[in-house]
């Protein structure tokens, strides 16, 4: 047999007689130092049927235990406690053995451990297998239990459909949520808010916001300083639903703001029906808030609102208004500046671009806060900002940029022949044409680099070139005394407009050939 011989720290031995070569032994004391070895007893028979024991010793083995914590493992004989795999838990253990995969995951002991897929679910810790939801149940992945599926609610320990006007979009247990004012489904089970579908107005973006009516204000104008802003909004007599039908007349109006990025800052007034504008104060200064306009009918119910961005003005920022292209070199810009700052002496205006001016435009005055910049290429998008000049030169901050995008080249009229527009100066060219030897009949002419037609003699006029020359008109008759001739030169008819006469040369020949000028 076998003798297990076990030496605890303090001198205590335990001797076991085991018959077998696997021994498993409890050893509770930790971190405190073990000496293990084991006998071995044979048994010899002499020839003369006599027989004696003897026995062998091993080497003692020396063994010292460290406890790991929890979801750990190592400690043996001084070796270091490492993290069990992910995903996967133990009460601490010498080896990656002892770590099992957690509830929600599945795999072999020691990892690695994958999360139960969508719709099953494992609650115990181990290697057993995910098991499918039940009907009318399901779970999102990783998942310890199944719960009721979305359009089911939890109901005396069952999942029930959502009834009609009320849906659910998530797995879990949680009671179904009822369709917005002015809403309702069509049936039973319901998985998402799109599902409640508007009934007087039109369907928006989920139907998160459904109205009594569709009828909406239209916003015309506003005025804005720099803490306060004025709205103006045509005025409705009655309002319609999205059928067209009739769903009351026009008690008031609604009118709200929220300071951009801030839900907690915003405010809402209901107005009468007339006059048809508000004013909105103590705003901050150069802020940017959302206003929005909508109707009240006579049972104080509202419709969808019109929506407009508006930016308070700053004390020394301007405020461009708008930028246009007026064509494909020329661009307009206009600003607003607060009539509280002082020592305002001008303005600088700085295009960026492909073309643009390399310097700001400075000018000096207040009065006057518009601009035309021009020289700039067709097609071109360009950014532009403005700034306060103070008494000194020192110049205040910038406004808020704008782009604009010159319009594309234009000649007027078109280019003739097939020639190509040139912008900027707007002029046509037809050098390629020439250059290849093309030859397009102008009327009896040909056609030069500038896509005119010249005549090969006189001048292009009428449309044609053989109309092109006009002399003047001769008149001759008698003198008074009998021996002189009175000569009368009248100007060309019709005048060519497009050259101006200089002079005269009268030429007279004589019978015998001699020329007199």
């Amino acid at each position: 047999n076998y003798e297990l011989i076990i030496i605890f720290g303090n001198g205590t031995e335990q001797t076991t007689i085991v018959n077998s070569t696997e021994y498993t032994v409890s050893l509770s004391a930790i971190n405190s130092p073990y000496t293990i070895r084991a006998v071995t007893r044979f048994t010899i028979v002499e020839h003369s049927n006599s027989s004696f024991v003897f026995e062998a010793q091993s080497e003692s083995v020396s063994l010292t235990l460290s406890s790991c914590g929890s979801n750990m493992f190592g400690g043996f004989n001084g070796s270091v406690c490492v993290s069990c795999p992910d995903n996967s838990v133990n009460e601490g253990g010498y080896t990656i053995g002892s770590c099992e995969c957690g509830a929600g995951y599945t795999g072999q002991d020691g990892g690695p451990c994958v999360a139960c897929t969508e719709d099953t679910y494992k609650a115990v810790i181990g290697n057993s297998s995910c098991q499918p939801c039940p009907n009318k149940t399901g779970s999102i992945r990783g998942s310890t239990s199944c719960s009721c599926a979305n359009g089911y609610e939890l109901i005396a320990d069952n999942c029930a459909a959502c009834g009609r006007n009320y849906y659910k979009n998530t797995t879990s247990n949680a009671t179904c949520t009822q369709c917005p004012t002015y809403s309702n489904t069509t049936g039973s089970a319901s998985t998402s808010l799109s599902d409640c579908e508007c009934t007087f107005s039109v369907d928006n973006a989920n139907n998160s916001s459904c109205y009594a009516f569709q009828s909406t204000p239209v916003i015309v104008n506003t005025t804005r300083l720099f803490t306060w802003v004025v709205i103006f909004w045509e005025p409705l007599s009655s309002v319609l639903d999205r059928n067209g039908n009739n769903r009351g007349l026009v008690f008031g109006y609604s009118v709200a703001y929220q300071l951009s990025g801030d839900p907690n800052n915003s405010e809402s007034y209901d107005v009468p029906a007339g006059p048809f504008f508000f004013n909105i104060t103590n705003l901050q200064n150069e802020s940017q808030y959302i206003i929005s306009v909508s109707a009240l009918n006579n049972d104080s119910n509202k419709g969808p609102p019109a929506t407009i961005i508006v930016t308070t003005l700053s004390v020394d920022r301007p405020i461009i208004d708008r930028v246009i292209a007026y064509s494909n070199s020329v661009i307009g810009v206009e600003w607003t500046i607060s009539s509280s700052v002082l020592n305002l002496v001008g303005f600088n205006v700085y295009v960026t671009g492909v073309g643009a001016p390399q310097n700001s435009i400075s000018f000096n005055g207040t009065s006057n806060t518009f601009i035309n910049i021009t020289d700039l290429l067709a097609s071109t998008t360009y950014t532009v900002t403005v700034s306060t000049v103070f008494d000194g030169g020192q110049e205040g901050n910038l406004s808020p940029p704008e782009t604009v995008t010159t319009l594309d080249a234009v000649c007027t009229p078109s280019c003739p022949f097939g020639g190509v527009c040139i912008v900027p100066p707007n002029t046509c060219n037809c050098s390629s044409l020439i250059s290849t030897g093309g030859s397009v009949d102008c009327y009896g002419g040909r056609v030069n680099s500038s896509c005119e037609c010249t005549c090969y003699d006189g001048l292009f006029v009428g449309g044609s070139c053989s109309d092109a020359l006009y002399g003047p008109i001769v008149l001759v008759s008698p003198s008074s005394n009998g021996r002189d001739v009175n000569v009368t030169i009248q100007p060309p008819s019709p005048v060519v407009s497009s050259a101006s006469i200089v002079n005269y040369e009268l030429i007279i020949i004589l019978g015998n050939g001699t020329e007199q000028t």
